[in-house]
C-alpha cells in the first residue's frame, strides 16, 4: 500500500499530508462504530484487519478532498473533522446536500462502480481520513472474504437508505411543483 497511485498523488497535489496505515490508528476507528453504518458491529478485531488496508490521511479545513465529475476509485471514512458535500445544479451554482461526520464515508459509490464522482466534497475543518482504494478493496475480498462480505452488506444497505431518502424527497419536491 505504499506504492505511489493515482489517488495518492491527487490527495498531495491538493496539500493532504499521507500519514501511514490507518492500521496504527485501528482503536481511533473502533471508537467510531457506534457512528459508523460502515463497522456498525465490528469488533476491534476486525477494524484493525480492515484498517490494515487503509491508508491514514489528513488536510486542512477548505480542502476539496472529492471533486464532482472526477473519476473515483477510492472512498474515505471520516475519523476527524467535517465534510460538506455539494451537488452543482444546472446553472452550476452549488447546493449542499449533506454534512459528513466521524464515522461516515464518502465515496463509496465510485469506489464501487467506476463510475465518475456524483458530488464534491470539501473539509469545513482540519480532517482526518482513512482511504481505502477499490483496489485494496479487492485485496480485502481475496483475503479476509468473511470481513469484506460484512462490509459490502453494510455499504449496500446504506447505499440503498440514501436512495430511498432520494426517493421520498424527490417525490416531496415533485409534489410541491405540482400545487405551484
Amino acid at each position: 500500500m505504499t506504492s505511489l497511485t493515482t489517488y495518492q498523488d491527487r490527495l498531495r497535489y491538493l496539500g493532504c499530508r499521507y500519514e501511514g496505515s490507518a492500521s496504527r490508528y485501528a482503536e481511533q476507528i473502533h471508537v467510531l462504530v457506534h457512528r459508523s453504518p460502515m463497522l456498525q458491529d465490528r469488533t476491534l478485531e476486525e477494524v484493525r484487519r480492515l484498517a490494515g488496508f487503509m491508508d491514514l490521511w489528513t488536510a486542512g479545513a477548505g480542502t476539496c478532498v472529492i471533486g464532482e465529475g472526477e473519476p473515483g476509485d477510492f472512498m474515505l471514512l471520516v475519523i476527524s473533522g467535517s465534510v460538506e458535500v455539494v451537488k452543482r445544479d444546472r446553472w452550476g451554482m452549488t447546493k449542499r446536500i449533506a454534512i459528513v461526520r466521524p464515522g461516515e464515508t464518502l465515496g463509496e459509490m465510485s469506489m464501487l462502480d467506476g463510475e465518475p464522482r456524483f458530488a464534491s466534497c470539501q473539509l469545513l475543518e482540519d480532517a482526518t481520513f482513512a482511504v481505502l482504494h477499490g483496489r485494496h478493496f479487492e485485496e480485502l475480498v481475496d483475503r479476509e472474504p468473511e470481513l469484506a462480505s460484512r462490509i459490502l452488506l453494510k455499504l449496500n444497505r446504506m447505499l440503498s437508505q440514501r436512495l430511498r431518502q432520494t426517493g421520498a424527497k424527490l417525490v416531496a419536491y415533485m409534489e410541491t411543483m405540482r400545487s405551484n
